[in-house]
C-alpha cells in the first residue's frame, strides 16, 4: 500500500494532484509539494539535503566541506551547521547518578597571539587567568559530560550547576578548591585528592575522566581556530554532543539531529 500523503499545513491525508506534481489539500486549501516541502523553517533545503548536509558535517566539521560536497552556496552551508550546533548544543543529557567527577577549567587562545593591549594588561595561569572559564561534571557509568560556560569559578556559580544536574546522595570526586568541600553538607557524598601536593589519584578516587575530557576539548578547539566568543558554547556543545553519543553509529547520529531540528524548527 502506497505511503499516505499528508498536508504539512494541517496533516490532512486527502488531497488534489495540481500542475509540476503539487498537491492541494481537501482541508484547508492549501497547495504544497511532496518533493519540495522544507522540513526546516528559514532555509529552503529539502529532507534529503538536510540529510547529506549532516553526514557530512559529522564527518568532516567544517563549513567549507558542506558547501563544496553538498553543492550548496558557502553562506546556506553557514547556516545550516549553525543550525546544526545549536540543535547539538540544546541536546545535553539528563540528571547524573552514580559516581560523578566535576572541574573547572579555561579555555582561549594562546597568549603570543593575543593582542597588544590585551597582552599589556598582564595574565597568570589558573585561577584568576584572563582566559574563558568553563565548568563540567562527568558521571562515569555510563560515561556522560555536562559543560558549562561561567563568568569566574566562584562558589556561586559552580555549586549551584552542581545541584542542578547530580542528584542528592551521588558521590562527587574533586580536586581541593575550596568551593567544593561544603558538598557533604547538601547531601552529596564527596571526596578529593589534592593535585597541589601531587596527589592525583588514590584509588577510585580521581579526576582523571573530566581532565581527560578537558583535553579532548581544547584539542578539537585548537583545530578550529579563531572562534568568535559569542559562538563559543556552541562548539563546546558540539563537542559535548560528540562525546555523549560517541557510541552510535554516524548514520544513527544523523537521523537523531535531523529529529532535533525538526522538533526545534520545523516539521518531521
Amino acid at each position: 500500500m502506497p505511503k499516505l500523503l499528508r498536508c504539512p499545513f494541517c496533516s490532512y491525508g486527502r488531497s488534489w494532484i495540481l500542475r509540476r506534481h503539487h498537491r492541494k489539500c481537501k482541508r484547508c486549501r492549501r497547495e504544497w509539494s511532496p518533493g519540495t516541502q522544507f522540513p526546516i523553517s528559514g532555509l529552503r533545503l529539502v529532507r534529503r539535503e538536510w540529510l547529506r548536509i549532516i553526514d557530512t558535517f559529522l564527518r568532516d566539521g567544517t563549513i567549507l566541506a558542506v558547501s563544496r560536497e553538498c553543492h550548496i552556496a558557502y553562506r546556506v552551508a553557514q547556516r545550516a551547521v549553525l543550525t546544526i550546533r545549536m540543535a547539538m548544543a540544546g541536546d545535553f543529557p539528563e540528571s547524573f547518578t552514580g559516581t560523578c567527577e566535576a572541574d573547572e577549567t579555561y579555555v582561549g587562545g594562546s597568549w603570543k597571539n593575543k593582542a597588544v593591549h590585551i597582552r599589556q594588561q598582564g595574565s597568570k595561569r589558573g585561577r584568576g587567568t584572563t582566559k574563558q572559564p568553563i565548568f563540567g561534571l562527568a558521571q562515569r557509568d555510563p560515561l556522560r559530560v555536562r559543560v558549562w560556560l561561567l563568568p569566574d569559578t566562584k562558589r556561586r556559580s559552580l555549586l549551584p550547576k552542581i545541584f542542578g544536574q547530580v542528584v542528592r546522595g551521588s558521590r562527587i570526586y574533586t580536586d581541593g578548591y575550596l568551593p567544593y568541600q561544603s558538598l557533604p553538607s547538601f547531601g552529596y557524598a564527596h571526596d578529593w585528592v589534592d593535585h597541589e601536593a601531587g596527589e592525583y589519584v588514590r584509588g577510585e578516587v580521581h579526576t582523571q575522566t573530566i581532565d581527560g575530557y578537558w583535553g579532548l576539548l581544547k584539542v578539537h578547539l585548537s583545530g578550529i581556530g579563531g572562534i568568535r566568543k559569542r559562538h563559543l558554547h556552541l562548539f563546546i556543545g558540539e563537542h559535548q554532543w560528540r562525546s555523549n553519543f560517541r557510541h552510535l553509529t554516524r548514520k544513527e547520529q544523523t537521523m537523531k539531529i535531523y529529529q532535533l531540528l525538526t522538533r526545534i524548527g520545523g516539521r518531521k
